[in-house]
């Protein structure tokens, strides 16, 4: 999970070169690209989780990045924002984004529909909700500072050699997320305990290491525009790209997930976003909020474990 979580940041920093020249705002980008690259651990374990046989590892993942990425990446955000005396920023601009992630897991529990469709159903949510980030974020122009002369350079940046620094970096990711899952399934096996609570607890902390050490260093940058829409967006993403591909494989693999079980895991992702909404709307002491958060894992995590 280290060397997953170093070559996540690897590819997370060839990243800021790409979408330098994009055009995009830090908002759209944090969405649209960096929520996507940071959730490619949860992908590739979703991916040799359902080769293995045991969906329901993935769905844990899942759902437990999801309550990892608001209640300590948003948590640790808010409160290295709150010490540098700025609350971040951005979080109203992913508030439909916020309210898609809380509301999809409980319509998978009401909603009774054939895996496969609802595989597709949440893939044609996560491309709209990309194509409407890109449509309304876009800058007319790649932001550059003037130089001495007056002025504006755009900055000169190798793209070979940036796409080759993603796609090593995502082999590394691909080669370390199958070490996880075999491992995970492993404890799982000699200690008796379900899949579930191994990937709510375990891989569910290792595969979003990558939102957390984005949110630290974007804050220090003073991006925390760019921090939020990835916390917030990698939920999202979660929820509809890489749950909507392990639903989607139904179709070739025949499986059914039972999304009861996980009803505890679905109740904090619940009460993690209300606390959010309730910063947004009323404001308040960041720094209390981010405790607020850290603390309320803290209590999934005692939960988790003594159920």
């Amino acid at each position: 999970m280290a060397v997953l979580a170093y070559a996540s940041r690897y590819v997370i920093q060839a990243v800021e070169d790409f979408i330098e020249f994009t055009g995009l705002s830090e908002t759209s980008v944090g969405f649209a690209l960096l929520s996507v690259v940071t959730s490619t651990p949860e992908l590739l374990v979703a991916i040799f989780a359902i080769s293995a046989g045991t969906p329901s590892l993935s769905v844990g993942d899942l759902l437990g990045s999801n309550v990892f990425n608001v209640g300590v990446v948003v948590g640790v955000l808010m409160l290295t924002a709150g010490f540098l005396k700025e609350c971040p920023q951005g979080l109203d601009d992913v508030a439909d984004i916020l309210l898609l992630s809380s509301v999809i897991p409980l319509v998978l529990v009401i909603v009774k529909v054939p895996t496969g469709f609802i595989g597709l159903g949440l893939l044609s949510i996560f491309a709209f909700s990309v194509y409407r980030q890109i449509r309304t974020g876009a800058r007319s122009t790649p932001k550059s500072t003037p130089d001495h002369s007056g002025n504006n350079p755009q900055k000169t940046t190798n793209k070979p050699l940036t796409i080759f620094k993603i796609l090593f970096g995502t082999l590394v990711i691909l080669v370390t997320a199958r070490f996880t899952v075999s491992s995970a399934l492993e404890i799982a096996a000699a200690y008796s305990i379900l899949p579930i609570f191994i990937g709510a607890l375990v891989v569910a902390f290792g595969t979003s290491l990558p939102e957390l050490s984005l949110s630290i260093m974007a804050v220090k940058h003073g991006r925390t525009h760019l921090a939020s829409a990835n916390a917030i967006g990698s939920n999202l993403t979660n929820l509809t790209l890489v749950l909507g591909i392990v639903f989607l494989s139904s179709f070739f693999s025949p499986f059914s997930v039972d999304i009861t079980p996980f009803f505890e895991i679905i109740a904090f992702v619940l009460i993690t976003s209300l606390i959010i909404w309730y910063h947004i709307t009323k404001g308040g002491d960041c720094r209390l909020v981010g405790m607020v958060l850290i603390l309320t894992y803290v209590i999934f995590q005692v939960v988790i474990i003594l159920g």
